[in-house]
C-alpha cells in the first residue's frame, strides 16, 4: 500500500514561497528534490514535468496543483511540497490560483505505484478538513504531521481506471 509519508521528508516540504509562474514553481520545486539528494538529474526531470503539464494542466482546482512526471535517473519515488502564500497561475481547471503543490517524481518504470501516488494525492485534497488544514499549517512539520496522519486513517490504495483518451482518473 501507498504510504504518502514515504516519498517527502521535512527538507522537500517548503511553506511562505513566493512565485508567480508555473513553471519557477515547477523548478523550484525539482530543485528542492536535487537539494535533498532525491534527484540527480533535475534538467531531465523539469523537462519530464513540464512535457507533462502540456499535456494536460495538472492544475486541479480549489488551490491545489500536482504536477508530476516519471523519468530516468529517479531512483524512487520522491515529493516536494510547496505552500505559496499569494497563489500561482496555474492554469487550474477552475481558473483561481494554486496555493499548495506536490510535485511528485518517479522513476520510468513505476507505473503502478506513481498513478496509486498521484491518486492518494488526489484524495488527501478531496477529504476534509485536510485541504483546509495543510493551507493553513504553520510550517513543513505540521504539513508533514497532517500527511502521516492522513495515511494513517486511509492506508489502503485508491481505485483508479484508465479512461477512453488514456488519462486516469479515480473514480469516487
Amino acid at each position: 500500500m501507498i504510504k504518502l509519508s514515504d516519498f517527502f521528508t521535512e527538507k522537500t516540504i517548503r511553506t511562505g514561497l513566493v512565485r508567480k509562474k508555473k513553471k519557477e514553481v515547477i523548478a523550484e520545486l525539482v530543485g528542492c528534490l536535487a537539494e535533498a539528494g532525491l534527484v540527480t538529474d533535475e534538467k531531465i526531470l523539469l523537462k519530464a514535468v513540464l512535457a507533462r503539464e502540456k499535456i494536460q494542466t495538472t492544475g486541479l482546482g480549489g488551490g491545489v496543483a500536482i504536477p508530476h512526471a516519471r523519468a530516468v535517473h529517479i531512483q524512487k519515488i520522491a515529493m516536494a511540497v510547496g505552500r505559496y502564500e499569494d497563489g500561482v497561475d496555474f492554469s487550474a481547471l477552475d481558473k483561481k490560483p494554486v496555493y499548495l503543490v506536490f510535485l511528485v517524481a518517479a522513476p520510468a518504470e513505476a507505473a503502478r505505484p506513481y498513478i496509486q501516488t498521484v491518486a492518494k494525492l488526489a484524495r488527501l485534497m478531496k477529504t476534509p478538513p485536510y485541504k483546509d488544514r495543510l493551507l493553513k499549517a504553520a510550517g513543513s512539520g505540521e504539513i508533514a504531521r497532517l500527511i502521516e496522519q492522513f495515511d494513517q486513517q486511509h492506508p489502503q490504495d485508491v481505485l483508479v481506471k484508465k479512461t477512453a483518451d488514456g488519462r486516469v482518473i479515480h473514480p469516487e
